[in-house]
């Protein structure tokens, strides 16, 4: 799946998607973030459902988890879930991917002592899910962005938000997801494995504020052949307790098995811009939190 065209998305998201995958989550932690709507709080139902012995539910608020907790409680009878709030976007260096690409990467760096110390103590190899999307293969990062002194700061400057170049920028965001999770499968130990998704294209408030033919357009994909949330869900569930470890460790995942990204993201230049990017984040993560450079030395062979 090196490449494919919008037509071959559509077909695949006529033909179904896979069953939820299930297991015994007994003794284990599960953590979802965003589990207030959507794909997240479907996904964190799924994880209920098989018992964990703790269920994480992360918002950005404690009220707004809290809530998510009572629904999952009234529709599973699971009882042992935890809030915890996280603003994503609360730092005010980097604008507009922070929230779908840079908050996400700080998390997952932040948590990494915490993964280390949980697969030595306990045996277990941790994963970390990111969510991506298919839409990585319509959009790549501009050369001009790749060679300038900063891509970052360049994605973010005024120039690089006009409304034209706006249009790419969650999926800008999404390839970045899955250029996080092959930096960190590339530099923790085999007892990690870090792994992007596909959820497909779900129904979804992501869309809320289009307008116009933009909207129609949105309205009727949606209509067509578009995922519910409880759909598009079953992927994270598939990327956290799916498959075979050596398998997913760095993957990107698509109908519950295991795909070759973009052809951009494959060639040169495409990893020249995973290898700035990832240079970039972690200067910027020095800065915004004084732990990271512990960890960064700790627990990642760089």
């Amino acid at each position: 799946m090196g490449q494919r065209s919008f037509q071959e998305m559509v077909e695949e998201q006529k033909r179904g998607m896979p069953p939820v995958v299930k297991g015994d989550l007994i003794g284990k932690t599960v953590m979802v973030t965003g589990a207030n709507s959507g794909i997240g709080y479907e996904a964190a139902k799924h994880f209920a459902a098989m018992n964990p012995t703790r269920l994480i539910i992360v918002c950005r608020s404690i009220e707004k988890a809290q809530d998510s907790i009572n629904k999952i409680e009234a529709e599973t009878g699971y009882k042992n879930a935890e809030p915890m709030a996280l603003e994503l976007s609360s730092f005010r260096s980097i604008s507009e991917l922070q929230v779908n690409a840079l908050g996400p990467a700080l998390h997952a760096i932040l948590l990494l002592p915490l993964i280390s110390k949980t697969a030595n103590r306990h045996s277990v190899v941790p994963r970390i899910v990111v969510v991506s999307s298919e839409m990585i293969f319509f959009a790549n990062i501009e050369s001009d962005a790749i060679d300038a002194t900063n891509t970052l700061e360049t994605l973010s400057s005024q120039e690089y938000c006009t409304q034209e170049i706006m249009k790419d920028r969650y999926t800008l965001s999404k390839i970045l997801n899955i250029m996080l999770v092959h930096k960190l499968a590339a530099l923790l130990p085999n007892t990690t494995v870090p792994v992007a998704l596909n959820p497909g294209y779900c129904l979804s408030d992501l869309r809320r504020k289009a307008s116009g033919e933009e909207a129609k357009r949105y309205k009727q994909m949606e209509d067509e052949f578009a995922y519910t949330s409880e759909e598009g869900s079953r992927q994270i569930v598939f990327a956290a307790i799916g498959g075979k470890d050596e398998e997913l460790r760095g993957a990107f995942t698509s109908y519950s098995k295991v795909c070759e990204i973009s052809d951009w993201m494959l060639s040169e230049e495409g990893k020249k811009a995973e290898d700035k990017t990832w240079t970039e984040m972690l200067e910027l993560f020095r800065k915004l939190d004084d732990r990271v450079p512990q960890i960064i030395d700790e627990y990642l062979k760089i």
